[in-house]
């Protein structure tokens, strides 16, 4: 029998043993003969079925199989994502980290998430979540557990992450401007320059002088992108391959940076003309200082709410971005109710329609307004006496 029964100082213990290919590959003991009989019946189905895995790996520690997951990710994905994949899941609290990898559930993934939303941005916990979930698909995959408990699990709400300063403002974008120029007239060009063109800093970092185009308009083409320490690839997504306009004051900037370099040459560099590196600038301009309550990133948000406040389409705005038009207007949608609550404004703040009820009661006796005054329509209007008129 796989099932034997012990008699311990305790008292009754049910062992179960399972045998597969000759060999046992699942023991465990059970207080109880029907909760022995239960599992071994599990684990009968599961076997049989292609799902079961050892309870001996099942119990191995989250942070070892994230290691072995680190481990086989290498050359799977992009060095930006394994990194990414390395420190979300080094950041995980310890005693996560430490439960063994098949006593996560849903409800534990659910905790973690909440708990992290605490302290860290959504879109940074976000990613989080899609770390975990590849994690466990393959842990699945590897027979280190049964089940995926992220799969289930949808993100929290939690608080709606606002940067303290606000939303980036032309006047608040113009004191950073001048702050900087203070500390470094290039780095505040460069700020500027993200302002006007809606580019990502990797993408900004990746042009060449090539890129550049004055026919048949104003223009530089988005055809990479290099984040730094990592090496130049294709843009982010599928739309990220682009054609940006650039208004005058931006056309300027870009001109004063090709002069004279080559074709092949960066577009934009550091003011010793080496490929920008993030560090440096931020460095150089002071950021932390200059501009306390905002990030780089923030620059391409202005840039794409002043193209939508202009009335430029979403569909054009997000080809300028390089993004889903779902994409700009679930992320715009603040800035594309203004028009509205404008025009409603405007309409609230002037003269009451003629017809309104409100100034109907102006000219009312019963409601405490002044008589009218008769308005001549026919040459009897208004006379009285005589054979009485008609």
């Amino acid at each position: 029998m796989s099932i034997e029964r012990r008699e311990v100082a305790g008292g009754t213990r049910w062992r179960v043993r399972l045998h597969a290919g000759g060999r046992v590959v699942a023991d465990r003991t059970f207080t109880t003969k029907r909760a022995a009989e239960a599992w071994e019946r599990q684990q009968k189905e599961a076997l049989h079925g292609g799902g079961f895995v050892s309870p001996q790996r099942s119990r191995t520690p989250v942070s070892e199989v994230a290691s072995a997951f680190l481990l086989a990710r290498a050359g799977q994905v992009a060095p930006h994502t394994l990194r990414t994949d390395r420190d979300n899941l080094a950041s995980l609290p310890t005693k996560f980290a430490a439960r063994p990898i098949g006593s996560i559930a849903e409800a534990d993934v659910l905790a973690l998430l909440t708990d992290l939303l605490g302290g860290r941005a959504h879109s940074t916990v976000s990613r989080v979540r899609t770390t975990l979930s590849a994690l466990w698909t393959w842990a699945v995959r590897e027979r280190w557990t049964p089940a995926n408990p992220v799969r289930g699990v949808r993100m929290p709400s939690g608080s709606v992450q606002a940067h303290d300063g606000g939303p980036l403002t032309a006047p608040v974008l113009s004191a950073i401007i001048d702050a900087q120029r203070e500390r470094s007239p290039h780095g505040a060009l460069i700020t500027e320059w993200l302002s006007l063109t809606g580019l990502r800093w990797s993408e900004l970092r990746a042009l060449r002088v090539a890129d550049l185009q004055d026919v048949p308009f104003p223009a530089v083409r988005v055809l990479r992108a290099q984040s730094d320490g990592y090496a130049e690839k294709a843009p982010k997504s599928a739309r990220g391959r682009r054609t940006v306009p650039l208004v005058t004051r931006a056309h300027e900037i870009a001109h004063e940076w090709a002069s004279g370099k080559g074709p092949t040459d960066y577009l934009a560099t550091s003011a010793t003309g080496l490929q920008l590196r993030g560090t440096y600038f931020r460095r150089a301009v002071a950021w932390t200082t200059t501009s306390p309550e905002h990030t780089i990133h923030d620059l391409r948000h202005y840039a794409a709410s002043t193209w939508l406040r202009q009335g430029i389409p979403i569909n054009q705005v997000a080809a300028w971005l390089g993004d889903d038009p779902r994409t700009v207007l679930k992320v715009y949608a603040h800035v594309l109710g203004e028009a509205q609550d404008m025009e409603a404004l405007r309409r609230l703040n002037g003269p009451l329609p003629s017809d309104s009820p409100d100034n109907a009661s102006e000219h009312d006796p019963r409601k405490g307004g002044r008589p009218e005054e008769p308005r001549e329509t026919g040459p009897y209007q208004g006379k009285s006496g005589g054979d009485g008129g008609i």
